[in-house]
């Protein structure tokens, strides 16, 4: 049973498959024809550093230094794909628009461009079918200073089962946290729920704390193909939702974020 918000805090949704073995044939050159078959949809691109151990995959055919994690923007700046020699992902970043939700919204625009990224190897590159070893998705719950949360000596009345440990040496509470829980779910799946503040400026230039509540499911599926992914998106997005509506606060998912339909 999945609970749906009218106004949930979500402000970050990424959805990762990292491939084992990595596409040691894709170069730079590839990128651009690539981005020629998306760039209607996506018409900003940028280059960053890889992540997931990506900086030490080199081509074997003479590259003369890592291939960079490449960034696709959509137009209305809300979906990044983003792509590396071992990795495809899709992040949804809140703006002005509501949340698309993962099954309708954000899940078939992942599928739909993995498909066409797929198709774009296998025809490129000279590379078989990819083949997922493991597969993420993240959700970043990001709740500024409001009516239920001023600071990290409320961060209890949002997630009751949360404390910060506490001493006669300290004359003060904690101004600041970073917290991290892993919790074995199923065999091929991991909850790691993490839990900080941080600060950012305000409207009126002055320092504004942040509540943070990140919930990520990792599994490893070993040399997966793309259809064996979909029933553990499915899995994690229903675990990922229960773990978010037992860890917050009832009486402020009742007020604040108001509930609006079940589904399964």
């Amino acid at each position: 049973m999945t609970i749906k918000f009218q106004n949930p805090p979500i402000n970050e949704l990424i959805i990762t498959t990292y491939f084992n073995p990595p596409i040691s044939n894709l170069r730079n050159e590839h990128i651009g024809i690539f981005w020629s078959r998306i760039n209607q949809d996506f018409p900003e691109s940028s280059q960053q550093i890889p992540i997931g151990g990506a900086e030490q995959i080199v081509d074997v055919q003479n590259e003369i230094s890592p291939m960079p994690r490449y960034w696709f923007i959509s137009k209305e700046k809300t979906n990044l794909l983003q792509v590396q020699k071992n990795a495809f992902m899709l992040n949804w970043r809140r703006r002005e628009t509501n949340y698309p939700r993962f099954s309708a919204g954000l899940k078939p625009v992942f599928d739909k461009y993995f498909s066409v990224f797929s198709e774009f190897i296998h025809n490129h590159t000279d590379t078989s079918d990819l083949t997922i070893d493991l597969c993420q998705l993240t959700y970043i719950n990001v709740i500024k200073c409001c009516e239920y949360w001023s600071g990290p000596e409320d961060t209890q009345h949002v997630i009751p089962s949360f404390f910060l440990p506490v001493s006669r040496i300290m004359s003060s509470s904690a101004s600041a946290f970073n917290c991290s829980y892993i919790f074995k779910v199923l065999p091929n799946l991991q909850l790691i729920v993490r839990v900080r503040t941080i600060v950012t400026p305000s409207e009126s230039g002055g320092p504004e704390p942040i509540l943070i509540v990140e919930i990520q499911a990792n599994g490893r599926l070993g040399k997966a193909d793309k259809l064996k992914t979909d029933p553990w998106f499915d899995d994690a997005h229903e675990l990922i939702n229960k773990c978010f509506i037992e860890i917050t606060n009832p009486e402020i998912q009742r007020q604040y974020w108001k509930p609006v339909e079940e589904a399964k």
